[in-house]
C-alpha cells in the first residue's frame, strides 16, 4: 500500500506562483492532489494503528510526516 500511494504522488504536478507583490510565493495545486492527500491521510492512519505494522513501522511514519508537512 505504501509503494502504491508514493506511485500515485509521482505524477502529481504542483505549481509555484508568485504571490501578488510580496517577493514570496504560493503552492498552487490541483484539486485531485487534495483528495489524493487526505484519502492517503485515513489510510496511512490507518496503517499506524494496525497491529501488523512492526516491520514496516519506520516507513510509515516517515511518510505520515511526509503526508502531514504537505497538509
Amino acid at each position: 500500500a505504501l509503494n502504491k500511494m508514493e506511485e500515485e504522488w509521482s505524477t502529481v504536478m504542483f505549481e509555484v506562483m508568485p504571490y501578488k507583490e510580496t517577493g514570496t510565493y504560493i503552492l498552487k495545486s490541483p484539486d485531485e492532489a487534495s483528495q489524493l492527500l487526505d484519502d492517503h491521510i485515513v489510510m496511512t492512519q490507518s496503517m499506524v494503528f494496525s497491529p501488523y505494522k512492526k516491520p514496516f513501522e519506520e516507513r510509515i511514519n516517515k511518510w505520515e510526516s511526509k503526508l502531514k508537512m504537505t497538509q
